[in-house]
Protein backbone atom coordinates (compact mmCIF):
# COMPACT_ATOMS: atom_id res chain seq x y z
CA UNK A 1 0.00 0.00 0.00
CA UNK A 2 1.14 3.22 -1.21
CA UNK A 3 2.17 5.24 2.30
CA UNK A 4 0.07 8.45 2.15
CA UNK A 5 2.55 11.25 3.71
CA UNK A 6 2.25 12.95 6.80
CA UNK A 7 1.48 16.56 5.04
CA UNK A 8 -1.07 15.24 2.97
CA UNK A 9 -2.91 13.76 6.16
CA UNK A 10 -2.62 17.33 7.70
CA UNK A 11 -4.25 19.04 4.43
CA UNK A 12 -6.83 16.25 4.16
CA UNK A 13 -8.13 16.57 7.72
CA UNK A 14 -7.83 20.93 7.55
CA UNK A 15 -10.19 20.56 4.35
CA UNK A 16 -12.24 17.94 6.50
CA UNK A 17 -12.86 20.07 9.15
CA UNK A 18 -13.52 23.58 7.06
CA UNK A 19 -16.11 21.50 4.97
CA UNK A 20 -18.24 20.17 8.23
CA UNK A 21 -17.68 23.47 9.50
CA UNK A 22 -19.38 25.22 6.45
CA UNK A 23 -21.82 22.65 6.69
CA UNK A 24 -23.16 23.58 9.87
CA UNK A 25 -24.00 27.27 8.95
CA UNK A 26 -26.75 27.34 6.49
CA UNK A 27 -28.14 30.26 4.91
CA UNK A 28 -31.49 29.63 5.13
CA UNK A 29 -33.62 32.24 3.75
CA UNK A 30 -33.16 35.61 2.18
CA UNK A 31 -35.87 38.23 2.05
CA UNK A 32 -36.14 41.67 0.61
CA UNK A 33 -37.61 45.23 0.82
CA UNK A 34 -39.01 44.61 -2.60
CA UNK A 35 -42.61 47.55 -1.27
CA UNK A 36 -41.71 50.40 0.88
CA UNK A 37 -43.06 53.76 0.88
CA UNK A 38 -42.09 56.62 -1.17
CA UNK A 39 -39.72 59.22 0.36
CA UNK A 40 -39.34 61.34 -2.45
CA UNK A 41 -38.06 61.85 -6.04
CA UNK A 42 -34.34 63.96 -6.49
CA UNK A 43 -32.64 63.83 -10.07
CA UNK A 44 -35.47 61.56 -11.52
CA UNK A 45 -34.71 58.87 -9.21
CA UNK A 46 -38.15 57.83 -6.83
CA UNK A 47 -36.22 56.68 -3.61
CA UNK A 48 -38.36 54.60 -1.01
CA UNK A 49 -38.00 53.61 2.63
CA UNK A 50 -34.96 51.12 2.88
CA UNK A 51 -30.96 52.02 4.46
CA UNK A 52 -31.51 49.27 7.04
CA UNK A 53 -28.42 49.97 9.01
CA UNK A 54 -29.10 47.94 12.19
CA UNK A 55 -31.42 44.40 13.56
CA UNK A 56 -32.83 44.24 16.51
CA UNK A 57 -35.15 40.72 16.85
CA UNK A 58 -38.51 41.36 18.47
CA UNK A 59 -38.82 38.99 21.72
CA UNK A 60 -41.90 36.60 21.26
CA UNK A 61 -42.07 37.24 17.43
CA UNK A 62 -40.66 33.51 16.60
CA UNK A 63 -37.90 35.33 14.61
CA UNK A 64 -40.56 37.17 12.24
CA UNK A 65 -40.35 40.70 13.50
CA UNK A 66 -37.67 42.86 13.79
CA UNK A 67 -36.51 46.47 14.24
CA UNK A 68 -34.47 48.27 12.34
CA UNK A 69 -33.44 52.12 11.23
CA UNK A 70 -32.93 54.06 8.66
CA UNK A 71 -29.53 55.64 8.31
CA UNK A 72 -29.93 59.16 8.09
CA UNK A 73 -31.69 59.54 4.58
CA UNK A 74 -30.57 59.48 0.97
CA UNK A 75 -27.34 61.12 0.84
CA UNK A 76 -24.96 61.18 -2.25
CA UNK A 77 -21.42 61.51 -2.93
CA UNK A 78 -20.52 65.05 -3.79
CA UNK A 79 -16.65 65.60 -3.43
CA UNK A 80 -16.33 66.50 -6.95
CA UNK A 81 -19.85 68.52 -7.27
CA UNK A 82 -19.82 71.75 -9.11
CA UNK A 83 -16.76 73.47 -9.85
CA UNK A 84 -14.14 73.90 -7.63
CA UNK A 85 -15.47 77.51 -6.49
CA UNK A 86 -18.15 76.14 -4.54
CA UNK A 87 -17.33 72.70 -3.92
CA UNK A 88 -19.19 71.22 -1.19
CA UNK A 89 -16.99 71.04 2.01
CA UNK A 90 -18.65 68.06 3.14
CA UNK A 91 -18.80 64.44 0.91
CA UNK A 92 -22.36 63.70 1.60
CA UNK A 93 -25.48 65.44 -0.25
CA UNK A 94 -28.80 65.60 1.54
CA UNK A 95 -31.08 64.92 -1.12
CA UNK A 96 -34.13 65.34 1.12
CA UNK A 97 -33.21 67.62 4.12
CA UNK A 98 -36.60 67.58 6.07
CA UNK A 99 -36.23 63.69 5.91
CA UNK A 100 -36.66 62.40 9.55
CA UNK A 101 -34.43 59.11 10.47
CA UNK A 102 -36.95 56.48 11.27
CA UNK A 103 -37.42 53.57 13.39
CA UNK A 104 -39.11 50.76 11.24
CA UNK A 105 -40.76 47.68 12.56
CA UNK A 106 -40.65 45.34 10.00
CA UNK A 107 -41.93 41.56 9.31
CA UNK A 108 -40.46 38.72 7.37
CA UNK A 109 -43.92 37.71 4.65
CA UNK A 110 -43.70 35.66 1.79
CA UNK A 111 -40.07 36.49 -0.10
CA UNK A 112 -40.16 40.14 1.18
CA UNK A 113 -39.38 42.35 3.68
CA UNK A 114 -42.81 44.12 4.85
CA UNK A 115 -42.71 47.23 6.67
CA UNK A 116 -45.21 46.96 9.70
CA UNK A 117 -44.61 50.46 11.37
CA UNK A 118 -42.47 53.13 11.31
CA UNK A 119 -41.45 55.62 14.38
CA UNK A 120 -39.83 58.74 13.50
CA UNK A 121 -36.84 60.02 15.30
CA UNK A 122 -37.94 62.88 17.67
CA UNK A 123 -36.12 65.40 19.66
CA UNK A 124 -36.78 65.70 23.24
CA UNK A 125 -40.32 68.31 22.52
CA UNK A 126 -41.14 65.59 20.28
CA UNK A 127 -40.89 67.02 17.10
CA UNK A 128 -38.69 65.18 14.34
CA UNK A 129 -34.53 65.54 13.90
CA UNK A 130 -32.94 65.51 11.11
CA UNK A 131 -30.17 63.61 9.33
CA UNK A 132 -27.68 65.94 8.31
CA UNK A 133 -24.53 67.97 9.96
CA UNK A 134 -24.25 68.41 13.86
CA UNK A 135 -23.15 72.09 15.06
CA UNK A 136 -19.36 73.02 14.84
CA UNK A 137 -17.53 71.57 17.48
CA UNK A 138 -20.28 68.83 18.32
CA UNK A 139 -19.58 66.88 15.23
CA UNK A 140 -18.61 68.51 12.53
CA UNK A 141 -16.28 71.33 11.95
CA UNK A 142 -16.44 75.16 10.94
CA UNK A 143 -15.70 74.64 7.32
CA UNK A 144 -17.80 71.37 6.79
CA UNK A 145 -21.96 72.42 5.27
CA UNK A 146 -24.47 70.27 4.31
CA UNK A 147 -24.97 70.80 0.45
CA UNK A 148 -28.74 69.95 -0.29
CA UNK A 149 -28.35 69.83 -4.57
CA UNK A 150 -25.74 70.50 -7.21
CA UNK A 151 -25.72 73.82 -8.64
CA UNK A 152 -24.68 74.84 -12.64
CA UNK A 153 -24.08 78.80 -11.15
CA UNK A 154 -22.24 79.20 -7.88
CA UNK A 155 -24.31 82.35 -6.75
CA UNK A 156 -27.12 79.74 -6.42
CA UNK A 157 -24.84 77.76 -3.85
CA UNK A 158 -25.54 79.47 -0.98
CA UNK A 159 -29.07 78.80 -1.32
CA UNK A 160 -28.54 74.77 -1.52
CA UNK A 161 -27.31 73.89 1.95
CA UNK A 162 -29.04 72.85 5.02
CA UNK A 163 -28.29 74.43 8.58
CA UNK A 164 -26.57 72.46 11.44
CA UNK A 165 -28.66 70.98 14.11
CA UNK A 166 -28.02 70.06 17.60
CA UNK A 167 -30.64 66.93 17.25
CA UNK A 168 -29.04 65.51 14.40
CA UNK A 169 -28.85 61.91 13.89
CA UNK A 170 -27.12 59.19 11.81
CA UNK A 171 -28.33 55.86 13.08
CA UNK A 172 -26.48 52.92 12.85
CA UNK A 173 -27.67 50.15 15.92
CA UNK A 174 -30.72 49.65 18.06
CA UNK A 175 -31.72 48.12 20.97
CA UNK A 176 -34.87 48.14 23.28
CA UNK A 177 -34.51 47.55 27.04
CA UNK A 178 -36.74 45.76 29.77
CA UNK A 179 -38.94 48.62 29.62
CA UNK A 180 -39.36 49.46 26.43
CA UNK A 181 -37.15 52.24 25.83
CA UNK A 182 -35.52 52.32 22.50
CA UNK A 183 -31.66 52.41 22.40
CA UNK A 184 -29.55 53.90 19.49
CA UNK A 185 -26.30 54.49 18.20
CA UNK A 186 -25.23 56.83 15.66
CA UNK A 187 -21.62 57.79 13.90
CA UNK A 188 -22.50 61.73 13.40
CA UNK A 189 -21.21 62.37 17.15
CA UNK A 190 -20.63 59.90 17.96
CA UNK A 191 -23.58 59.11 20.30
CA UNK A 192 -25.82 56.78 21.84
CA UNK A 193 -29.35 57.78 22.50
CA UNK A 194 -32.26 56.85 24.87
CA UNK A 195 -35.53 57.28 23.81
CA UNK A 196 -39.20 56.32 24.82
CA UNK A 197 -41.66 53.59 23.07
CA UNK A 198 -42.55 56.87 20.95
CA UNK A 199 -39.31 57.42 19.81
CA UNK A 200 -38.81 60.91 21.79
CA UNK A 201 -35.11 61.35 22.92
CA UNK A 202 -34.54 61.07 26.66
CA UNK A 203 -30.58 61.11 27.18
CA UNK A 204 -28.07 61.10 24.67
CA UNK A 205 -25.01 59.99 25.50
CA UNK A 206 -21.87 62.18 24.18
CA UNK A 207 -18.61 63.52 24.35
CA UNK A 208 -19.79 66.97 24.02
CA UNK A 209 -21.66 67.18 27.38
CA UNK A 210 -19.55 68.92 28.61
CA UNK A 211 -18.92 72.12 26.29
CA UNK A 212 -20.93 75.27 26.19
CA UNK A 213 -24.27 74.66 24.39
CA UNK A 214 -24.21 71.29 25.09
CA UNK A 215 -28.03 69.77 25.36
CA UNK A 216 -29.76 69.49 28.61
CA UNK A 217 -30.53 65.52 27.76
CA UNK A 218 -26.40 64.98 27.16
CA UNK A 219 -24.61 62.89 29.30
CA UNK A 220 -20.41 62.35 29.34
CA UNK A 221 -19.05 59.85 28.22
CA UNK A 222 -14.99 60.02 27.49
CA UNK A 223 -13.90 62.99 25.24
CA UNK A 224 -11.42 61.22 23.50
CA UNK A 225 -14.46 59.73 21.22
CA UNK A 226 -14.14 63.51 19.65
CA UNK A 227 -11.34 62.15 17.89
CA UNK A 228 -13.76 59.68 15.57
CA UNK A 229 -13.18 59.73 11.85
CA UNK A 230 -15.42 61.26 9.88
CA UNK A 231 -18.76 59.03 9.01
CA UNK A 232 -17.10 56.37 11.65
CA UNK A 233 -18.50 56.82 14.72
CA UNK A 234 -20.92 53.90 16.77
CA UNK A 235 -21.94 51.77 14.07
CA UNK A 236 -22.74 49.47 16.62
CA UNK A 237 -24.42 48.66 20.00
CA UNK A 238 -26.19 46.21 22.04
CA UNK A 239 -28.01 45.67 25.44
CA UNK A 240 -26.83 42.96 27.37
CA UNK A 241 -29.21 40.91 29.71
CA UNK A 242 -27.66 42.64 33.14
CA UNK A 243 -28.79 46.05 31.34
CA UNK A 244 -25.44 47.69 30.81
CA UNK A 245 -25.17 49.36 26.95
CA UNK A 246 -22.50 48.67 24.67
CA UNK A 247 -21.08 49.86 21.34
CA UNK A 248 -17.64 49.77 19.65
CA UNK A 249 -16.17 52.83 17.30
CA UNK A 250 -16.39 52.15 13.91
CA UNK A 251 -12.95 52.76 12.81
CA UNK A 252 -9.69 53.50 15.41
CA UNK A 253 -10.56 57.15 16.61
CA UNK A 254 -7.91 59.44 15.17
CA UNK A 255 -6.26 59.78 18.43
CA UNK A 256 -4.27 62.35 19.39
CA UNK A 257 -3.98 62.43 15.28
CA UNK A 258 -5.03 61.37 12.40
CA UNK A 259 -1.29 59.79 10.95
CA UNK A 260 -1.85 57.62 14.66
CA UNK A 261 -5.36 56.90 14.07
CA UNK A 262 -5.05 55.43 10.50
CA UNK A 263 -1.79 53.11 11.49
CA UNK A 264 -3.06 51.24 14.58
CA UNK A 265 -5.59 48.28 15.14
CA UNK A 266 -7.03 49.43 18.31
CA UNK A 267 -10.59 50.31 18.40
CA UNK A 268 -12.55 51.56 21.25
CA UNK A 269 -15.48 49.70 23.42
CA UNK A 270 -17.66 51.45 25.92
CA UNK A 271 -19.55 50.26 28.91
CA UNK A 272 -22.40 52.29 29.60
CA UNK A 273 -24.14 51.53 33.05
CA UNK A 274 -28.08 53.76 32.60
CA UNK A 275 -28.18 52.88 36.10
CA UNK A 276 -25.62 55.02 37.52
CA UNK A 277 -24.36 56.68 33.68
CA UNK A 278 -20.72 55.32 34.72
CA UNK A 279 -18.73 54.21 31.52
CA UNK A 280 -15.87 52.01 31.22
CA UNK A 281 -13.41 51.39 27.90
CA UNK A 282 -11.80 47.93 26.71
CA UNK A 283 -9.38 47.76 23.81
CA UNK A 284 -10.71 45.47 20.84
CA UNK A 285 -8.10 44.87 18.01
CA UNK A 286 -9.21 44.50 14.39
CA UNK A 287 -7.27 41.93 11.94
CA UNK A 288 -4.60 44.21 11.28
CA UNK A 289 -2.43 44.54 7.19
CA UNK A 290 -3.56 41.56 5.02
CA UNK A 291 -2.52 41.10 1.37
CA UNK A 292 0.05 43.34 -0.58
CA UNK A 293 -0.24 45.86 -3.29
CA UNK A 294 -3.19 47.51 -5.11
CA UNK A 295 -5.72 44.87 -3.05
CA UNK A 296 -3.82 45.32 0.02
CA UNK A 297 -5.88 46.05 3.41
CA UNK A 298 -4.51 48.35 5.25
CA UNK A 299 -4.96 49.13 8.55
CA UNK A 300 -7.19 52.67 8.03
CA UNK A 301 -9.44 50.04 6.09
CA UNK A 302 -11.04 48.11 8.97
CA UNK A 303 -14.44 48.60 9.87
CA UNK A 304 -16.92 47.31 12.48
CA UNK A 305 -20.77 46.89 11.64
CA UNK A 306 -23.27 45.82 14.00
CA UNK A 307 -22.80 43.97 17.54
CA UNK A 308 -25.60 41.55 19.57
CA UNK A 309 -25.11 40.40 23.01
CA UNK A 310 -25.10 36.73 23.56
CA UNK A 311 -24.35 37.49 27.27
CA UNK A 312 -23.77 39.84 30.03
CA UNK A 313 -19.51 39.53 28.59
CA UNK A 314 -19.95 38.08 25.50
CA UNK A 315 -21.15 39.58 21.92
CA UNK A 316 -21.17 38.98 18.38
CA UNK A 317 -19.02 41.57 16.21
CA UNK A 318 -19.48 42.24 12.17
CA UNK A 319 -16.43 43.20 11.24
CA UNK A 320 -15.29 44.37 7.49
CA UNK A 321 -12.63 45.49 4.94
CA UNK A 322 -12.60 45.94 1.11
CA UNK A 323 -10.01 47.08 -1.16
CA UNK A 324 -8.94 46.47 -4.54
CA UNK A 325 -10.11 42.89 -5.07
CA UNK A 326 -10.27 41.66 -1.37
CA UNK A 327 -13.07 41.98 0.38
CA UNK A 328 -13.37 40.39 3.88
CA UNK A 329 -16.83 40.35 5.85
CA UNK A 330 -16.41 37.88 9.05
CA UNK A 331 -18.53 37.58 12.35
CA UNK A 332 -16.30 37.25 15.72
CA UNK A 333 -17.86 36.43 18.82
CA UNK A 334 -15.77 38.50 21.35
CA UNK A 335 -15.55 38.54 25.07
CA UNK A 336 -14.40 41.05 28.17
CA UNK A 337 -14.16 38.87 31.05
CA UNK A 338 -10.35 39.59 30.77
CA UNK A 339 -9.91 42.18 28.77
CA UNK A 340 -8.15 45.51 30.86
CA UNK A 341 -10.40 48.43 31.55
CA UNK A 342 -8.24 51.36 29.94
CA UNK A 343 -8.51 55.14 29.93
CA UNK A 344 -7.96 58.45 27.11
CA UNK A 345 -3.94 59.21 29.38
CA UNK A 346 -1.02 58.14 28.01
CA UNK A 347 0.60 54.71 28.32
CA UNK A 348 4.31 56.08 28.65
CA UNK A 349 4.17 58.81 25.58
CA UNK A 350 1.36 56.98 23.68
CA UNK A 351 -2.26 56.51 23.88
CA UNK A 352 -4.05 53.50 23.33
CA UNK A 353 -4.18 54.00 19.57
CA UNK A 354 -0.50 54.45 19.63
CA UNK A 355 0.24 51.02 21.30
CA UNK A 356 -0.82 49.42 17.60
CA UNK A 357 -1.28 46.18 18.40
CA UNK A 358 -1.29 43.22 20.41
CA UNK A 359 2.79 43.51 21.06
CA UNK A 360 2.24 47.34 22.30
CA UNK A 361 -0.79 46.31 23.97
CA UNK A 362 1.04 43.61 26.06
CA UNK A 363 4.09 46.15 27.04
CA UNK A 364 1.45 48.32 28.60
CA UNK A 365 0.00 45.33 30.27
CA UNK A 366 -3.11 45.60 28.64
CA UNK A 367 -5.53 42.92 27.62
CA UNK A 368 -7.56 43.20 24.89
CA UNK A 369 -11.07 41.62 24.46
CA UNK A 370 -10.78 38.22 22.81
CA UNK A 371 -12.08 37.50 19.86
CA UNK A 372 -13.03 34.29 18.12
CA UNK A 373 -14.07 33.55 14.37
CA UNK A 374 -17.45 32.38 14.08
CA UNK A 375 -18.31 33.02 10.15
CA UNK A 376 -16.78 34.20 7.10
CA UNK A 377 -19.92 35.53 5.50
CA UNK A 378 -18.72 35.44 1.60
CA UNK A 379 -17.31 31.95 2.57
CA UNK A 380 -21.48 31.23 3.78
CA UNK A 381 -23.55 32.38 1.06
CA UNK A 382 -23.33 35.93 1.91
CA UNK A 383 -24.39 38.04 -1.71
CA UNK A 384 -20.81 39.88 -2.21
CA UNK A 385 -23.17 42.72 -4.43
CA UNK A 386 -24.71 43.69 -0.95
CA UNK A 387 -21.81 45.03 -0.01
CA UNK A 388 -22.43 46.33 3.68
CA UNK A 389 -23.43 44.18 6.37
CA UNK A 390 -24.59 46.00 8.53
CA UNK A 391 -27.06 44.50 10.94
CA UNK A 392 -26.84 41.23 13.02
CA UNK A 393 -29.51 39.81 15.80
CA UNK A 394 -29.53 36.41 17.53
CA UNK A 395 -33.50 34.62 16.75
CA UNK A 396 -32.07 31.85 19.55
CA UNK A 397 -28.92 29.51 19.74
CA UNK A 398 -29.43 27.88 16.57
CA UNK A 399 -30.23 31.12 14.07
CA UNK A 400 -29.18 34.47 13.70
CA UNK A 401 -30.36 37.49 10.98
CA UNK A 402 -27.82 40.19 9.16
CA UNK A 403 -29.24 42.73 7.16
CA UNK A 404 -27.50 45.13 4.92
CA UNK A 405 -27.61 48.92 4.44
CA UNK A 406 -28.04 49.48 0.43
CA UNK A 407 -27.29 52.90 0.53
CA UNK A 408 -31.25 53.95 -0.81
CA UNK A 409 -30.65 52.17 -4.14
CA UNK A 410 -28.28 54.63 -4.95
CA UNK A 411 -24.59 54.90 -5.57
CA UNK A 412 -22.55 57.66 -7.06
CA UNK A 413 -18.67 56.99 -8.32
CA UNK A 414 -17.84 60.01 -10.23
CA UNK A 415 -18.49 61.75 -6.09
CA UNK A 416 -20.54 64.67 -8.33
CA UNK A 417 -23.71 64.71 -6.27
CA UNK A 418 -25.63 63.13 -9.16
CA UNK A 419 -26.80 59.94 -7.65
CA UNK A 420 -27.17 56.71 -9.76
CA UNK A 421 -30.03 54.23 -9.44
CA UNK A 422 -29.36 50.55 -7.78
CA UNK A 423 -31.37 47.30 -8.38
CA UNK A 424 -30.12 46.80 -4.17
CA UNK A 425 -32.19 46.52 -2.09
CA UNK A 426 -32.55 45.94 1.88
CA UNK A 427 -32.53 42.23 2.52
CA UNK A 428 -32.91 39.96 5.84
CA UNK A 429 -30.71 36.81 6.05
CA UNK A 430 -31.49 34.02 7.89
CA UNK A 431 -28.51 31.57 8.88
CA UNK A 432 -29.22 28.38 10.73
CA UNK A 433 -26.12 27.38 13.28
CA UNK A 434 -25.68 23.88 14.46
CA UNK A 435 -23.12 21.36 16.91
CA UNK A 436 -20.32 22.99 17.34
CA UNK A 437 -21.44 26.51 15.44
CA UNK A 438 -24.51 27.12 18.10
CA UNK A 439 -23.82 30.20 19.99
CA UNK A 440 -23.22 29.08 23.48
CA UNK A 441 -24.91 30.69 26.67
CA UNK A 442 -26.65 32.96 25.04
CA UNK A 443 -29.52 34.59 27.49
CA UNK A 444 -32.33 35.92 25.45
CA UNK A 445 -34.50 39.43 25.89
CA UNK A 446 -36.47 39.79 27.78
CA UNK A 447 -39.92 40.78 26.46
CA UNK A 448 -40.63 44.56 27.39
CA UNK A 449 -43.80 46.08 28.52
CA UNK A 450 -46.42 46.34 25.50
CA UNK A 451 -45.44 50.02 24.94
CA UNK A 452 -43.13 50.23 21.96
CA UNK A 453 -43.65 46.47 21.06
CA UNK A 454 -46.70 45.27 21.04
CA UNK A 455 -49.78 45.34 18.65
CA UNK A 456 -52.34 48.15 19.31
CA UNK A 457 -55.59 48.63 18.13
CA UNK A 458 -55.14 51.38 15.93
CA UNK A 459 -58.56 51.05 13.31
CA UNK A 460 -61.97 52.05 14.41
CA UNK A 461 -63.28 50.33 11.58
CA UNK A 462 -62.12 49.14 7.98
CA UNK A 463 -64.61 48.32 5.01
CA UNK A 464 -64.12 46.77 1.69
CA UNK A 465 -66.65 47.68 -1.18
CA UNK A 466 -67.82 47.12 -3.69
CA UNK A 467 -68.06 43.49 -2.47
CA UNK A 468 -68.56 41.72 -5.43
CA UNK A 469 -66.07 43.90 -7.03
CA UNK A 470 -65.30 43.29 -11.12
CA UNK A 471 -63.08 46.04 -11.66
CA UNK A 472 -61.75 47.86 -8.49
CA UNK A 473 -62.55 47.74 -4.66
CA UNK A 474 -61.87 50.08 -2.05
CA UNK A 475 -60.27 50.03 1.06
CA UNK A 476 -62.00 52.21 3.55
CA UNK A 477 -60.27 52.76 6.66
CA UNK A 478 -60.55 54.86 10.12
CA UNK A 479 -57.32 55.60 11.50
CA UNK A 480 -57.16 56.16 15.20
CA UNK A 481 -53.65 57.70 14.66
CA UNK A 482 -51.14 57.75 12.12
CA UNK A 483 -50.16 54.94 10.59
CA UNK A 484 -48.04 52.18 7.98
CA UNK A 485 -50.46 50.31 6.28
CA UNK A 486 -50.34 47.59 3.70
CA UNK A 487 -53.25 45.89 1.69
CA UNK A 488 -52.49 42.47 0.40
CA UNK A 489 -54.39 40.09 -2.14
CA UNK A 490 -54.01 36.40 -0.99
CA UNK A 491 -55.97 33.89 -3.10
CA UNK A 492 -57.55 30.64 -1.72
CA UNK A 493 -54.28 28.73 -2.14
CA UNK A 494 -52.53 31.31 0.51
CA UNK A 495 -50.39 33.33 -2.61
CA UNK A 496 -50.40 36.71 -2.88
CA UNK A 497 -51.48 37.37 -6.29
CA UNK A 498 -50.79 41.62 -6.16
CA UNK A 499 -47.91 43.69 -5.57
CA UNK A 500 -48.66 44.96 -1.70
CA UNK A 501 -49.85 47.98 -1.31
CA UNK A 502 -47.77 50.09 1.12
CA UNK A 503 -49.00 53.44 2.47
CA UNK A 504 -48.51 56.15 5.45
CA UNK A 505 -51.90 57.23 6.58
CA UNK A 506 -52.83 60.24 9.08
CA UNK A 507 -55.41 59.89 11.46
CA UNK A 508 -58.93 59.82 10.23
CA UNK A 509 -60.49 58.56 6.89
CA UNK A 510 -58.46 57.08 4.42
CA UNK A 511 -58.97 55.07 1.57
CA UNK A 512 -56.74 52.80 -0.84
CA UNK A 513 -58.06 51.55 -3.85
CA UNK A 514 -57.42 47.90 -5.39
CA UNK A 515 -57.39 47.12 -9.40
CA UNK A 516 -59.29 43.82 -9.41
CA UNK A 517 -59.51 43.77 -13.18
CA UNK A 518 -56.12 42.09 -13.46
CA UNK A 519 -57.73 38.88 -11.19
CA UNK A 520 -59.56 36.41 -12.26
CA UNK A 521 -62.73 35.88 -10.95
CA UNK A 522 -62.82 33.84 -7.93
CA UNK A 523 -62.86 34.51 -4.10
CA UNK A 524 -60.10 36.43 -2.39
CA UNK A 525 -58.59 37.56 1.03
CA UNK A 526 -57.86 40.97 1.26
CA UNK A 527 -55.25 41.44 3.96
CA UNK A 528 -55.25 44.66 6.04
CA UNK A 529 -51.73 45.45 7.84
CA UNK A 530 -52.36 47.99 10.22
CA UNK A 531 -49.32 49.00 11.96
CA UNK A 532 -48.82 46.06 13.97
CA UNK A 533 -52.27 44.27 13.50
CA UNK A 534 -53.98 42.84 10.80
CA UNK A 535 -57.11 42.12 9.04
CA UNK A 536 -58.78 39.34 6.25
CA UNK A 537 -61.63 40.32 4.20
CA UNK A 538 -63.17 37.99 1.87
CA UNK A 539 -63.56 39.61 -1.88
CA UNK A 540 -65.33 38.04 -4.82
CA UNK A 541 -64.24 39.08 -7.72
CA UNK A 542 -67.06 38.63 -10.82
CA UNK A 543 -66.02 40.28 -14.22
Amino acid sequence: MRKISSTLLLALGLLSANTQSHAQITKTADYKNNYSPAIGTFQGITFREAGFSALYAIPGSNGTEFWTCSDRGVNVDCASANTASCRPTYDKMFCFPSYAPKIHRVKINGDSVQILKTISIKRPNATATVGYLLPTGFGSTATEEASTDTVQDCANFAAKRAPKDAWSIDCEAISVDKKGNFWLAEENGPSVWKLDSNGVAINRYCPYANLSGAQTQDILIDTCFKYRKNNRGFENMTITPNGKVYAIIQSPLLYPTKAIGEATRVHRMIEIDPTTNATRMFAYLNDGVINTGSNQIRLQDWKLGDMTAINDSTFLVLEAAARGTTDIKRMYMININQATVVNSGLYGSLTLEGLVDSTGLAGAGIKAVTKTLVMDLLANGWDASLDKAEGVTIINDSTIALCNDNDFAQTCPAANGIPVATANLSHIVIYSLKGANKIPNFVAPTAPPTTGVASVAVADAIQLYPNPSSSKAVVAINLKKEEQVVVSVIDMQGKEVMQPICKHMNAGDQQLEINTAQLQNGIYFVKVAVGTTSTNIKMMVMH
